[in-house]
């Protein structure tokens, strides 16, 4: 989902709690900093992941222009809830953020029978900072003569006690993207979550597995190497980063599309002024080289938009996702 705002980048283009200083650069910045105090990033996932490699790639870029230190905080657990419960009780005057998947704000609501949070209530949009889409790959579990969508759904089909595909975990866009796909081809597979992306295409690369559906930088250099096969991307367009592997539209599923982002959001109440500050800001630090390079090497597409647009997005996709989820009966009750 790729408003009009958003900068493109080109196809070449730890413990909870841990704070992380990003220093401010020596020099001056052009104008004084929106904030005078500190700004904290929280993260919810561990340090070293992609997600915490976005914070701290725009804590970099945003140090000395929006605060004169910005520090990365990782509070680790509860799949990204516990950062969003933190943010949602400090103070509103922008020194507290989230960055945060898209799930979180438009999956959760409709997985979760008590969530603590409001995404609509507790938080105020900034700004989105990148987008991705997922792959669905296949590996040696699969005959290699399987090479689209149409015919996994026919092998699929044709040996239902295989038929399965992991995710990252359950309650993720993931899960709910593979859902979708097996759907939309009419096979029916089992989902096996996995602790993380990474296992999960491990086990497609072993074969243990016959399929995954995963955040596309994980099966992209298994898929160079030629190990696994992804026959299908979600979004509305080719990834630049794997662009010979055909959209599911290209795969005769009509407007299908699906992509998530990493956005910021600061606590309810926080001044208007200071969202649009920080969403400009945000928007200068995305057109980068610097950070476009950084996100292509991890398959992401840098992306900003303003405070009324990621609002319109996440509730577009608060809609989108009800049916959704609630058509598979999935839900978990803490």
């Amino acid at each position: 989902m790729i408003r009009r705002r958003d900068i493109l980048a080109g196809s070449a283009c730890a413990a909870a709690g841990a704070l992380i200083p990003v220093f401010p650069l020596a020099a001056a910045a052009a104008t004084p900093p929106t904030l005078s105090k500190t700004a904290r990033i929280v993260m919810g996932f561990p340090a070293g992941g992609s997600g915490d490699s976005i914070a701290r790639l725009l804590a970099e870029r945003i140090k000395g222009s929006y605060a004169p230190v910005v520090l990365v905080e990782n509070r680790v657990g509860a799949g990204g809830r516990l950062a969003m419960d933190h943010v949602k009780a400090a103070e509103a005057d922008g020194s507290a953020l989230v960055l945060a998947p898209a799930s979180v704000m438009v999956i959760y609501p409709h997985v979760y029978k008590r969530l603590s949070y409001d995404p609509l209530k507790d938080f105020a949009p900034v700004s989105t900072v990148c987008t991705f889409q997922f792959g669905l790959s296949v590996g040696p579990a699969v005959p290699p003569e399987v090479r689209t969508v149409q015919q996994f759904a026919q092998w699929c089909n044709a040996n239902p006690s295989k038929a399965s595909f992991g995710s990252p975990g359950e309650g993720t866009m993931a899960h709910f993207a593979g859902v979708v796909i097996g759907k939309a081809a009419g096979m029916n597979l089992t989902h096996v979550p996995y602790k993380g992306g990474a296992p999960a295409i491990q086990d497609v690369v072993g074969g243990q597995i016959a399929a995954s559906v995963n955040v596309l930088s994980e099966p992209l250099p298994f898929a160079k190497e030629g190990r696994i096969r992804v026959l299908a991307t979600t979004g509305s367009a080719r990834s630049p980063y794997l662009p010979e592997a055909p959209t599911m539209r290209e795969a005769g599923f009509r407007d299908f599309d699906i992509q998530e982002y990493f956005a910021v959001w600061a606590p309810a109440k926080t001044p208007p002024a200071v969202a649009n500050a920080l969403a400009a800001q945000i928007r200068d630090a995305v057109a980068t080289k610097e950070l476009q390079e950084a996100y292509a090497a991890r398959a992401f597409l840098p992306s900003a938009v303003t405070p009324r647009e990621l609002d319109a997005m996440v509730r577009a996709d608060l809609a989108k996702w009800a049916p959704i989820v609630q058509s598979t009966g999935f839900s978990i009750d803490s």
